[in-house]
């Protein structure tokens, strides 16, 4: 569906906003952004450190990004909110499908989606091992998968908390896995790569 002026406006605004409180409080970089392709459809999966990271991952981009949020949040004026920005409801009770299918009808239309293959928030900063949802959306949707990787998020806002600290926060890009080698690679395969791919990218981000 095509976006009104309206919700591009809105988007745009709360992107610039949040970009230069984050420069401020978070002291936020980002690195190999560019890596990232400005059209076409694209997963981008990324670890997941705290209600921080999609809005910090997206704001890094110059197109807009997409991404799921527990079903739960979206309620009156804060689900308004939530669906202008992009974000689209997932259930949590173990059934994925609604997402799934929302997903895929996302990168059909060419848009790009963050993924958090955790499922939930770190408990301790560390990544969790990747669920396997994440196979059926980039096995079916053929398009190419950015890994990306946050850190610092974590130490600024961890699970209780509720006002964010000033910590430095890094958000790194890697190089987009393309549609073929996808393909080529069976589930097992796909999942160990896109997790080591994540990995690596996390321990390459030294915070000072």
């Amino acid at each position: 569906m095509k976006k009104t002026w309206f919700q591009r406006a809105y988007y745009t605004f709360w992107c610039n906003l949040i970009r230069l409180w984050a420069k401020i409080w978070f002291r936020i970089s980002y690195r190999h952004w560019e890596r990232v392709p400005r059209t076409g459809a694209v997963i981008l999966i990324a670890n997941h450190q705290s209600f921080l990271d999609p809005p910090l991952i997206g704001i890094g981009l110059t197109r807009y990004c997409h991404f799921m949020a527990r079903k739960t949040l979206f309620r009156g004026l804060f689900g308004w909110h939530l669906r202008n920005l992009n974000a689209f409801p997932i259930s949590q009770d173990g059934n994925p499908i609604g997402g799934i299918k929302e997903t895929l009808r996302l990168l059909k239309q060419g848009e790009a989606v963050v993924i958090f293959p955790e499922g939930s928030r770190s408990f301790d900063g560390k990544l969790q091992p990747f669920q396997g949802g994440i196979l059926t959306v980039a096995k079916r949707a053929k398009v190419p998968i950015v890994p990306c990787a946050i850190r610092g998020a974590y130490e600024a806002l961890p699970r209780g908390s509720k006002f964010p600290k000033p910590r430095k926060i890094i958000v790194t890009y890697g190089q987009p896995i393309p549609v073929e080698e996808i393909q080529k690679m069976s589930e097992t395969e796909l999942l160990e790569q896109l997790t080591q791919k994540v990995r690596n990218l996390f321990n390459s981000i030294e915070l000072r």
